[in-house]
């Protein structure tokens, strides 16, 4: 496992911590959280582009 240091400005820090009480969490796990989340976005996209590409990979080259 890998620790990242980050350095943020007070104002941020401060937006942070009240975000992550108000969910009754640290701010590190609001922000492990947040990192899953748009890691998990990303690779649904790329799953959907796969599906568009490959359902209509034969249009794509008769158009090309």
């Amino acid at each position: 496992m890998t620790t990242i240091q980050l350095t943020l400005p007070d104002q941020q820090v401060s937006a942070l911590q009240s975000k992550a009480e108000s969910e009754n969490l640290t701010i590190e796990e609001l922000l492990k959280q947040t990192i899953e989340t748009i890691l998990a976005q990303s690779s649904e996209k790329e799953r959907a582009m796969d599906y568009v590409l490959a359902k209509n990979r034969a249009l794509y080259e008769r158009l090309a």
